[in-house]
Protein backbone atom coordinates (compact mmCIF):
# COMPACT_ATOMS: atom_id res chain seq x y z
CA UNK A 1 0.00 0.00 0.00
CA UNK A 2 2.80 2.23 1.04
CA UNK A 3 4.70 1.56 -2.37
CA UNK A 4 1.62 2.12 -4.20
CA UNK A 5 0.74 5.51 -2.73
CA UNK A 6 4.37 6.32 -3.27
CA UNK A 7 4.28 5.52 -6.95
CA UNK A 8 1.36 7.87 -7.38
CA UNK A 9 2.79 10.53 -5.86
CA UNK A 10 6.29 9.95 -7.86
CA UNK A 11 3.80 9.78 -11.10
CA UNK A 12 2.01 13.02 -10.24
CA UNK A 13 5.41 14.69 -10.27
CA UNK A 14 6.85 13.47 -13.58
CA UNK A 15 3.86 14.64 -14.83
CA UNK A 16 3.99 18.40 -13.60
CA UNK A 17 7.61 18.15 -14.49
CA UNK A 18 6.77 17.24 -17.83
CA UNK A 19 4.35 19.55 -18.49
CA UNK A 20 6.53 22.35 -16.78
CA UNK A 21 9.50 21.06 -19.19
CA UNK A 22 6.85 20.87 -22.66
CA UNK A 23 5.59 24.35 -21.62
CA UNK A 24 8.28 26.57 -21.24
CA UNK A 25 10.50 24.75 -24.21
CA UNK A 26 7.57 25.23 -26.94
CA UNK A 27 9.19 28.62 -27.96
CA UNK A 28 13.02 27.14 -27.81
CA UNK A 29 11.88 23.43 -29.08
CA UNK A 30 10.01 25.60 -32.21
CA UNK A 31 12.77 27.73 -32.80
CA UNK A 32 12.53 31.87 -32.91
CA UNK A 33 12.82 31.60 -37.09
CA UNK A 34 9.58 34.14 -37.64
CA UNK A 35 10.72 36.78 -34.83
CA UNK A 36 14.33 36.93 -36.28
CA UNK A 37 12.84 37.46 -39.87
CA UNK A 38 10.63 40.22 -38.58
CA UNK A 39 13.86 41.30 -36.48
CA UNK A 40 16.11 41.19 -38.94
CA UNK A 41 13.65 43.58 -41.28
CA UNK A 42 13.02 45.35 -39.20
CA UNK A 43 15.43 46.45 -36.91
CA UNK A 44 18.17 45.13 -39.01
CA UNK A 45 16.97 46.76 -42.48
CA UNK A 46 18.17 43.24 -44.39
CA UNK A 47 16.89 42.53 -47.49
CA UNK A 48 14.58 39.31 -47.90
CA UNK A 49 17.28 37.27 -49.99
CA UNK A 50 19.47 37.42 -46.69
CA UNK A 51 17.18 36.59 -44.35
CA UNK A 52 16.00 33.26 -45.98
CA UNK A 53 19.09 32.09 -47.03
CA UNK A 54 19.96 32.72 -43.07
CA UNK A 55 17.01 30.71 -42.27
CA UNK A 56 17.61 27.87 -44.87
CA UNK A 57 21.06 27.51 -43.55
CA UNK A 58 19.57 27.06 -39.58
CA UNK A 59 16.90 24.89 -40.84
CA UNK A 60 19.68 23.09 -42.98
CA UNK A 61 21.83 22.62 -39.87
CA UNK A 62 18.51 21.41 -37.76
CA UNK A 63 17.84 18.66 -40.55
CA UNK A 64 21.78 17.35 -40.39
CA UNK A 65 21.95 17.65 -36.80
CA UNK A 66 18.68 15.48 -36.25
CA UNK A 67 20.02 11.92 -36.69
CA UNK A 68 23.28 12.60 -34.20
CA UNK A 69 21.01 14.46 -32.12
CA UNK A 70 18.74 11.09 -31.73
CA UNK A 71 21.79 9.12 -31.08
CA UNK A 72 23.22 10.97 -28.17
CA UNK A 73 19.74 11.04 -26.73
CA UNK A 74 19.33 6.86 -26.87
CA UNK A 75 22.99 6.69 -25.32
CA UNK A 76 23.04 8.74 -22.79
CA UNK A 77 21.79 8.06 -19.32
CA UNK A 78 21.82 12.24 -18.84
CA UNK A 79 18.87 12.79 -21.27
CA UNK A 80 18.06 15.57 -18.77
CA UNK A 81 21.12 16.98 -19.09
CA UNK A 82 21.28 16.94 -22.32
CA UNK A 83 18.00 18.78 -22.35
CA UNK A 84 19.62 21.50 -20.33
CA UNK A 85 22.58 22.21 -22.59
CA UNK A 86 20.79 22.30 -25.75
CA UNK A 87 17.97 25.19 -24.23
CA UNK A 88 21.09 27.04 -22.98
CA UNK A 89 23.22 26.75 -26.10
CA UNK A 90 19.65 27.88 -28.29
CA UNK A 91 19.14 30.70 -25.70
CA UNK A 92 22.96 31.60 -25.95
CA UNK A 93 22.48 31.46 -29.76
CA UNK A 94 19.57 33.62 -29.58
CA UNK A 95 20.60 36.26 -27.31
CA UNK A 96 23.80 36.75 -29.09
CA UNK A 97 21.56 37.84 -32.15
CA UNK A 98 21.36 41.84 -31.27
CA UNK A 99 25.35 42.17 -30.80
CA UNK A 100 26.11 40.37 -34.58
CA UNK A 101 25.68 42.88 -37.03
CA UNK A 102 26.95 40.37 -40.33
CA UNK A 103 25.61 37.44 -41.98
CA UNK A 104 27.40 34.81 -41.32
CA UNK A 105 27.95 35.40 -37.32
CA UNK A 106 23.87 35.34 -37.75
CA UNK A 107 23.59 32.60 -39.62
CA UNK A 108 25.95 30.39 -37.57
CA UNK A 109 24.32 31.41 -34.36
CA UNK A 110 20.78 30.32 -35.97
CA UNK A 111 22.38 27.32 -37.18
CA UNK A 112 23.78 26.19 -33.58
CA UNK A 113 20.17 27.18 -32.11
CA UNK A 114 18.67 24.84 -34.83
CA UNK A 115 20.77 22.65 -34.16
CA UNK A 116 20.87 22.36 -30.43
CA UNK A 117 16.70 22.91 -30.86
CA UNK A 118 15.92 18.94 -32.61
CA UNK A 119 17.87 17.75 -29.46
CA UNK A 120 14.35 18.38 -27.67
CA UNK A 121 11.74 15.98 -29.62
CA UNK A 122 13.54 13.04 -28.82
CA UNK A 123 14.87 14.00 -25.36
CA UNK A 124 11.31 14.74 -24.22
CA UNK A 125 9.99 11.16 -25.87
CA UNK A 126 12.80 9.33 -24.29
CA UNK A 127 12.03 10.92 -21.05
CA UNK A 128 8.16 10.45 -21.53
CA UNK A 129 8.92 6.11 -22.17
CA UNK A 130 11.61 5.84 -19.65
CA UNK A 131 8.93 7.21 -16.78
CA UNK A 132 5.47 6.08 -18.03
CA UNK A 133 6.36 2.42 -20.14
CA UNK A 134 5.21 1.58 -23.19
CA UNK A 135 1.97 1.14 -21.82
CA UNK A 136 1.06 4.86 -20.99
CA UNK A 137 3.15 6.18 -23.94
CA UNK A 138 1.25 7.49 -26.94
CA UNK A 139 -1.48 9.09 -23.72
CA UNK A 140 1.46 10.61 -22.38
CA UNK A 141 2.75 12.29 -25.78
CA UNK A 142 -0.46 13.11 -26.58
CA UNK A 143 -0.62 15.31 -23.54
CA UNK A 144 3.63 16.87 -23.83
CA UNK A 145 2.07 18.38 -26.89
CA UNK A 146 -0.97 19.73 -25.46
CA UNK A 147 1.58 21.62 -22.89
CA UNK A 148 3.57 22.29 -25.76
CA UNK A 149 0.94 24.20 -28.11
CA UNK A 150 -0.17 25.80 -24.78
CA UNK A 151 3.35 27.20 -24.36
CA UNK A 152 3.04 29.05 -27.13
CA UNK A 153 0.01 30.52 -26.87
CA UNK A 154 1.44 33.34 -24.98
CA UNK A 155 4.11 34.59 -27.53
CA UNK A 156 0.84 34.29 -29.65
CA UNK A 157 -1.45 36.13 -27.55
CA UNK A 158 0.87 39.19 -27.21
CA UNK A 159 -0.59 40.63 -30.45
CA UNK A 160 -0.27 43.51 -32.46
CA UNK A 161 -1.31 47.20 -30.29
CA UNK A 162 -2.43 48.74 -33.20
CA UNK A 163 -4.47 46.28 -35.57
CA UNK A 164 -6.02 44.44 -31.78
CA UNK A 165 -5.32 40.35 -33.09
CA UNK A 166 -2.88 37.74 -32.00
CA UNK A 167 -0.07 38.20 -33.91
CA UNK A 168 -0.34 34.32 -34.51
CA UNK A 169 -3.91 35.52 -36.46
CA UNK A 170 -1.75 37.95 -38.17
CA UNK A 171 0.93 35.79 -39.41
CA UNK A 172 -1.64 33.00 -40.16
CA UNK A 173 -3.39 35.35 -42.61
CA UNK A 174 -0.39 36.92 -44.02
CA UNK A 175 1.11 33.72 -44.37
Amino acid sequence: MVTLRRRERELTRANRALDAANFFLADVRDALGPYLAVYLLTEREWDAASIGLVMSIATIAGILAQTPSGALVDTTKAKRGVMVAAAVLVTAASLVVPWLSSFWPVAVSQATAHAAGVVFGPALAAVTLGIFGHGAFTKRIGRNESFNHAGNLPACVDGNSEQREPACYSQAVDS
